[in-house]
């Protein structure tokens, strides 16, 4: 049956079905690999050419001159669909325990044109565009408070082990250039006017963010 995509940026609930089918048609081939909490498993300075299907755990983009979380990213998820003609300085970290299933990009492309996954590959393009885009959109040319706000609702969208693990200063100064102080100056503003509850550092409720702070 012929499928159409009215809107590659309308991809949320096609994602997960378009992975697992990617996933299975690639269920014989590659190396299993797994990697412990803050491990580096790629650099993209590297010239391997292969498709990492990351099957469980989370991983984070890093800016290799200063450390910078630049994006992070959770199970199940695929990577290196697209690969840039540069050598960008940016490292992957292993966020939790990580298991990997390493593929080459030939045999990978090879199999996605023999199966017709192409729609499946367009899905999960569009989910990394609109990742991409809404990121740039909350964080560029922005003030602080917009780029804590964004983080908050980010934080919040995690499952509650993850979002217990980390403090919210500590999850928004790794992702992004403000100054701890800052971040703690605004989060307790927020906190004392009943925007958002946390405890012991812990991000539990956010109740209302205003627009403007």
């Amino acid at each position: 049956m012929e499928r159409t995509l009215n809107n590659l940026m309308d991809v949320d609930a096609e994602y997960a079905a378009a992975v697992e089918r990617l996933f299975a048609a690639m269920n014989g081939i590659g190396e299993k690999r797994t990697y412990k909490n803050n491990e580096a498993f790629f650099d993209f300075k590297s010239n391997e050419q292969n498709i990492l299907l990351i099957e469980s755990g989370a991983f984070g983009f890093y800016r290799q001159n200063d450390r910078l979380l630049m994006q992070e990213t959770f199970a199940s998820a695929i990577f290196g669909l697209v690969m840039v003609s540069h050598k960008p300085e940016v490292i992957l970290f292993a966020h939790s325990k990580l298991s990997v299933k390493v593929v080459s990009r030939d045999s990978a492309l090879r199999i996605i044109e023999q199966e017709g996954l192409w729609h499946e590959v367009a899905i999960v393009l569009g989910k990394i565009i609109k990742v991409y885009v809404e990121r740039d959109m909350n964080l560029i040319a922005r003030d602080a408070y917009h780029i804590i706000k964004h983080h908050l609702y980010l934080l919040m969208s995690l499952p509650v082990e993850e979002r217990y693990s980390t403090t919210a200063v500590k999850f928004i100064t790794n992702r992004s250039m403000l100054s701890r102080s800052r971040v703690m100056d605004i989060l307790k503003k927020l906190n004392d006017g009943e925007y958002i509850l946390i405890k012991n550092g812990i991000l539990n409720k956010i109740h209302s963010l205003p627009e403007k702070f």
